[in-house]
């Protein structure tokens, strides 16, 4: 008998927990479901922060996730599940993650460079 997998880590921002609750309910995902959607998202977000834009220079690529799970952690989550985690969807995943991040820009101001 082979041991279940581990569910993977997913850091959720407290005032997210009750929405990611709902999209993880809501479509089901068993394990490899689960975790290539996490995969995916890992991989757009890396992707997406190597291409932020110029205001966003400033940010490390741990920074730019932080700020991406505090903005949209539910909404980036169901689309990568909706995608099934297919990494031929990648494009897609970015540019919903790039539209969030200039969604929020347009709330609150870029951070400031650091010299």
């Amino acid at each position: 008998m082979s041991a279940r997998p581990n569910p993977p880590v997913i850091n959720t921002p407290e005032h997210h927990i009750g929405a990611m609750v709902l999209v993880i309910a809501t479509r089901m995902p068993d394990d490899g479901e689960l975790h290539a959607a996490v995969s995916l998202i890992d991989s757009a977000a890396t992707a997406s922060w190597a291409l932020r834009p110029d205001d966003l220079a400033p940010l490390t690529q741990q920074q730019y996730r932080q700020l991406l799970d505090y903005a949209a952690a539910p909404q980036v989550l169901d689309l990568a599940l909706y995608l099934g985690g297919d990494r031929k969807q990648i494009r897609t995943l970015m540019d919903h993650i790039g539209r969030e991040i200039t969604e929020l820009l347009t709330h609150y101001p870029a951070p400031p460079a650091q010299y």
